[in-house]
């Protein structure tokens, strides 16, 4: 999966990453998608959203989170407390995924065990000739 971001506005590597995977997966799983970053919010996201993309399913009889997915950096996921903000995010009953810079897989992996967030997938990103790839 790569894709050049020309996007006025975004100038971050989490923020290249929270929206390329947000409208790559905003088709693949057919939702709504709300994210944050250092851009102005999406107006209808839940104000309390504390993961950096969410995935919806929108009815008339309310909104249904199906996912949440965390972009982490090379210096955040050195950050001790990184894993507690996993912690806080997460929802009972709600998957959740990790996107970490290539090669840091494992380390996530263990972050992740040790403080005992449950994840379903983590994913790695780089970038190669200015593109962002998720492998």
């Amino acid at each position: 999966m790569s894709t050049a971001l020309r996007e006025q506005g975004i100038v971050t590597v989490h923020d290249q990453v929270v929206s390329l995977v947000a409208q790559r997966w905003a088709k693949a799983f057919h939702c709504k998608v709300t994210i944050l970053t250092d851009l102005e919010q999406n107006p209808w996201a839940d104000p309390r959203q504390q993961c950096d993309i969410v995935g919806w399913q929108v009815s008339s009889s309310g909104n249904r989170m199906e996912w949440m997915a965390e972009v982490e950096t090379h210096d955040s996921i050195e950050d001790v407390a990184t894993a507690l903000e996993w912690k806080e995010a997460v929802v009972p009953g709600v998957p959740f995924y990790l996107l970490v810079p290539r090669g840091l897989k494992e380390s996530a992996k263990s972050l992740a065990g040790t403080a005992a967030v449950p994840v379903n997938g983590i994913y790695e990103y780089t970038f190669v000739n200015g593109l962002c790839q998720v492998l």
